[in-house]
């Protein structure tokens, strides 16, 4: 490792020129890369013919509308005197799309600022949240800081009394359904108090309890865990990729919950798109199953057409690679063997279904008949599928790979028009997004 001065009286102490030859000469590191396996290229993959299908295109669209979401952060530094104060802007956008107005612009190669500015149905919402060494409304600590925070947000987010906060009450609590009375508390944010059960009726009109044990206030978004893996000194870069993830799919979820308890019949008439797989990350984990309870309810009494769309990854690198091995209109169902085999170096005989921890869904890797490659993940009733997946295991899938087919775009690879818009406006570029943010963030701190 080089070392630099903070004095800058000394010069730097160079790193050895020599030093990498006692790594290359030992025998243990030699051994070790010979042990290690890899993703496979193209000419060394087989596929289980049995996992291909072809899609059966619909004679009609029954989608009429298409939703959206995707997310971006930014972190910044805040005060000079204090360069390692940290704060990360958020923002987030549900674009709402009717297929009239995306089957003219999905014709066109690039999305020009006249198309853009024509689809004026974007809901933006903002989040900024102390990252590290910041103090929010006289909070005693940063994390009490981040809690209170996300709370705030999930209570501004909607109308007053259907707002994120009574979304993630509806959902925790499975009241779509069979009402549960209690959730787990893993760690209480207070006296670390582990695995209490927290009473539904316990909770006030603005969806704040108390801890059985100390007293302390808990807020309904302290299920989601993130408290537990902020650190008051090293700050909470820990949790943004887990937060701006678990915001995305609880706007879905409210807005499903939105139509579902005002227009029930209009659910066959939305197609909801996901920028990421469907999979809740991290501490959230523990959230996919109460999603894939929701899911498995619309599926059972309403309707349901949701996807998640992954631009980057192992797997869509993998979908790429094998791209000429399926014909166009073709879809493999990846399974449990093919995964471990060929995409995530491991023992395929690996008995534990993929993601069962984290994912509600199950992935499919899509070549349209234009010969565009598209890694897709669809709701599945039980985390078992992934073993042996079936095509009646995915709900509307002729129906959505179609749609997705439909609104093709070269903006970014294996993108579509909604999550390409979504993200083109929302997203916060490096340059110059970041150096106006942290020059807004000093002039209005304190």
């Amino acid at each position: 490792m080089a070392y630099s001065s903070r004095t800058g009286k000394r010069p730097d102490e160079l790193a050895s020129k020599s030093s990498h030859s006692f790594i290359i000469n030992d025998e243990d590191v030699k051994s070790f890369l010979e042990n290690c396996e890899y993703p496979k290229s193209a000419e060394e993959v087989e596929l289980d013919r049995s996992l291909i299908i072809k899609v059966q295109y619909p004679d009609e669209n029954p989608i009429e509308h298409i939703i959206a979401m995707d997310g971006g952060y930014a972190t910044i530094p805040v005060k000079k005197t204090f360069p390692s104060s940290l704060i990360t802007f958020f923002q987030f956008g549900e674009i709402f799309l009717n297929t009239e107005d995306l089957n003219n612009i999905s014709e066109m190669p690039f999305i020009s600022r006249e198309s853009m500015s024509a689809l004026k149905d974007l809901e933006r919402s903002k989040l900024v949240l102390p990252t590290k060494n910041v103090s929010y409304n006289s909070n005693i600590t940063l994390t009490h800081s981040v809690r209170s925070t996300i709370y705030e947000y999930f209570k501004k987010k909607g109308e007053e009394k259907s707002n994120l906060l009574s979304t993630t009450y509806w959902l925790i609590f499975n009241l779509f359904d069979q009402p549960e009375d209690s959730f787990n508390l893993t760690i209480c944010p207070y006296c670390k108090k582990a695995n209490q059960d927290i009473l539904r009726s316990n909770f006030n009109d603005d969806y704040i309890t108390k801890c059985p044990e100390c007293d302390g206030i808990l807020y309904i978004t302290d299920y989601f865990r993130l408290h537990e893996v902020i650190d008051d000194e090293l700050g909470a870069g820990g949790i943004l990729g887990y937060l701006v993830n678990l915001i995305e799919q609880i706007n879905i979820i409210h807005t499903i919950k939105y139509i579902k308890e005002t227009k029930p019949k209009w659910l066959d008439k939305f197609f909801f798109i996901k920028d990421g797989p469907l999979a809740f990350f991290g501490q959230t984990a523990d959230t996919h199953k109460h999603v894939r309870k929701l899911c498995n309810y619309l599926f059972k009494h309403h309707n349901l057409f949701l996807a998640g769309l992954e631009k980057s990854g192992a797997f869509v690198e993998h979908a790429d690679e094998i791209k000429k091995l399926l014909q166009p209109g073709e879809a493999l169902l990846l399974n449990n063997k093919h995964i471990y085999s060929y995409i995530l170096p491991g023992s395929s005989d690996n008995p534990d279904p993929y993601a069962h921890t984290s994912y509600y869904s199950s992935k499919i890797i899509f070549k349209s008949r234009d010969e565009r490659i598209y890694v897709v993940t669809l709701p599945v009733e039980n985390k078992n599928i992934v073993l042996n997946p079936q095509k009646d295991d995915f709900k509307n899938l002729d129906t959505i790979l179609w749609n997705i087919e439909k609104l093709r775009c070269d903006m970014y690879d294996n993108s579509i028009v909604p999550v390409a818009l979504a993200n083109k406006l929302i997203s916060l570029s490096s340059h110059p997004s970041s150096s106006i943010l942290e020059k807004f963030a000093k002039k209005h701190t304190r």
